[in-house]
């Protein structure tokens, strides 16, 4: 039979970017309760530290899940893990929507959570069967460009579906624009070409404890992991959060115009993980771009947090740019390639997203706890009013985590063309 990526130059794009799709619609579960989070303290009677709490049992159950699925990614079908992944979200989504009470809620979103345990992580090790390691930085690039769409969907445009519809039947809609994805993936999606379907999945008995531990001893997967964490934190905090509270509370914008602000991590984020992915690639470097954007990003957002707020259209370009230079994230995921044995690619994934997810599931909790510590009392309509130094103190936590991705990238040793995975 023709090698189908010889045949079909275009083919390998086409699978990759149907499986892509588990992403943005994942993406759309992760940060959805931006838009949804005055709805939920509205319905449910929840403060910030309790809203943030529910949305962290998504990055719990996830974080829990994550090394499993990274394991089972060396050893089955990329494609029937994608579809089981998808079946999870769209049903915990269609239970969010039948929430009655917060603890159901809690339980719909623990289970969202479990689907998003393969989604990237199954999406790149699916690109890895189609493209050569050489065009992975643009590969990842665009996947995570998809992803960011998702977002980018979760926030005004979910906005003003839940203003027309209502909040519980938005969700119903989103759950059946899932149903629709998944029959296009399982028609479409495609392990890998015939000839090499099965030859990189592992056979060797399972051995959880020694996989663990060699992840557990490679550095570069902790530096990796905690440097694509930190500078994640935008998009899980502001983006999948906080955000428009923040600019609507603190900042003085309607609902709508925070939403657009919030939507704008997204929209850099696209922008800037597609020109840093092909700009590694072109460099021929790592370490440089993930360094030089870990700084950048300090500055702009500590110029966006202990500086007076200056207006909605300076709000819309900070979080552009704070999206655009955090996007070089993604260049952490070509970096654990780098620094891992070939077989190992899932688990070494699966081990360093759990620091990835793990962290946020404590820092959202974090974040609520901080803004509520100095909480004056003042309430409208049913919800909390925060100020602007509930806000500032809160979300200082970002701060934190770019002073550690600097860090981190800094200790990264380069990687581009360095065999470190033997």
């Amino acid at each position: 039979m023709t090698h189908q990526k010889t045949a079909r130059p275009y083919f390998p794009w086409i699978i990759v970017l149907i499986g892509a799709l588990f992403f943005l619609y994942e993406f759309i579960q992760m940060n959805m309760f931006n838009s949804l989070a005055l709805s939920f303290e509205q319905t449910f009677s929840l403060s910030a530290f309790q809203v943030a709490l529910v949305s962290a049992f998504y990055f719990l159950s996830d974080s829990l899940l994550l090394y499993p699925a990274g394991v089972m990614l060396d050893r089955y079908s990329s494609k029937k893990l994608i579809l089981l992944g998808m079946a999870l979200c769209i049903t915990g989504t269609g239970l969010i929507a039948m929430s009655s009470n917060a603890w159901f809620l809690v339980l719909s979103r623990f289970l969202s959570g479990t689907a998003s345990a393969f989604c990237l992580l199954s999406i790149l090790r699916l690109a890895a069967s189609w493209f050569p390691a050489r065009k992975m930085g643009q590969v990842t690039g665009i996947v995570v460009t998809l992803g960011m769409l998702g977002g980018a969907v979760s926030q005004t445009p979910l906005v003003y579906l839940i203003q027309w519809t209502g909040w519980r039947e938005a969700l119903f809609l989103v759950a059946l624009a899932g149903i629709f994805i998944f029959i296009l993936m399982g028609l479409m999606i495609k392990d890998a070409p015939e000839e090499i379907s099965h030859a990189a999945l592992q056979t060797k008995p399972l051995r959880w404890f020694e996989g663990f531990l060699e992840m557990l001893r490679n550095p570069f997967n902790w530096l990796a992991g905690l440097y694509i964490c930190t500078m994640n934190l935008p998009i899980m905090i502001l983006a999948g959060l906080f955000g428009t509270q923040w600019m609507v509370q603190a900042h003085g914008l309607s609902h709508i115009q925070g939403s657009n602000v919030s939507m704008m991590i997204f929209i850099g984020t696209i922008i800037g993980s597609t020109v840093f992915g092909f700009w590694s690639d072109r460099l021929r470097s790592r370490k440089k771009p993930m360094l030089i954007t870990a700084i950048i990003s300090l500055i702009t957002f500590s110029w966006m947090l202990y500086l007076p707020p200056e207006g909605y259209g300076v709000d819309l370009l900070s979080f552009l740019s704070l999206g655009f230079f955090t996007g070089a994230q993604i260049i952490g995921y070509p970096v654990v390639r780098e620094t891992n044995r070939a077989e190992n690619i899932g688990t070494a994934l699966g081990f360093v997203s759990v620091i990835i997810m793990g962290f946020p599931a404590v820092l959202q909790p974090l974040v609520g706890y901080l803004m509520n510590w100095d909480w004056d009392g003042l309430m409208s309509n049913g919800v909390r009013l925060y100020s602007t130094h509930d806000y500032t103190l809160g979300l200082s936590v970002l701060t934190v985590g770019f002073i550690i991705s600097i860090f981190c990238a800094w200790k990264l040793p380069e990687t581009y063309g360095v065999k470190l995975n033997k």
